[in-house]
């Protein structure tokens, strides 16, 4: 299936930190709260977001993400709208376990394959139709599903907690990603 994203930059925010990403667990799908790292560093995002011109804020509902986008939205002023479709990818069995074991399995049993989440997110995200420029809040499976999809040169990089990163359209249809810095807008 084709997706065809408007020509718009948006900003992508992953959630703040959790007790899982500390100790590398694999959380997919598990609904894994912030911890008061990750609140601090939704608190600092929102900051950096204030200055951005955001008018909307799309979110993933699990609550790791749900959070961050709250406390980035209570700064704003805005709703903060809930994308089922922008849930983190379903690792299956592999929930809950260290990221070690996660590349022994292709495709550990019970998760959903990497064809039909790609498909799950870019549906949903070429489909928002949120006044611009707007914030979506999720994970960093659905930035790498982005990243792919834009033929970005860091799919596979780290995707960092809660610093806002810029997704700009070229005039020539080219997307690029770039992270948004305190300095680089005079905060």
């Amino acid at each position: 299936m084709s997706f065809v994203f408007p020509p718009v930059p948006f900003y992508f925010l992953r959630q703040g930190v959790t007790d899982h990403n500390l100790r590398r667990l694999v959380m997919g799908q598990l609904d894994i709260p912030l911890n008061p790292q990750g609140r601090r560093q939704a608190e600092a995002a929102a900051g950096l977001v204030a200055s951005l011109g955001v008018v909307s804020i799309v979110c993933s509902p699990l609550s790791r993400a749900r959070e961050t986008a709250e406390i980035v939205a209570l700064r704003l002023g805005l709703a903060v709208t809930l994308v089922d479709a922008l849930r983190e990818r379903d690792w299956g069995e592999m929930s809950g376990r260290s990221y070690r074991d996660m590349f022994r399995q292709l495709q550990p049993a019970g998760a959903e394959t990497t064809e039909a989440f790609a498909e799950r997110v870019l549906a949903a995200a070429t489909a928002l139709t949120a006044p611009q420029p707007a914030l979506m809040v999720a994970h960093s499976g659905v930035c790498r599903v982005l990243r792919r999809h834009f033929a970005l040169d860091n799919v596979e990089g780290p995707v960092p907690n809660a610093i806002p990163l810029l997704f700009l359209p070229s005039a020539e249809g080219r997307w690029s990603e770039t992270v948004v810095d305190a300095q680089a807008i005079g905060l």
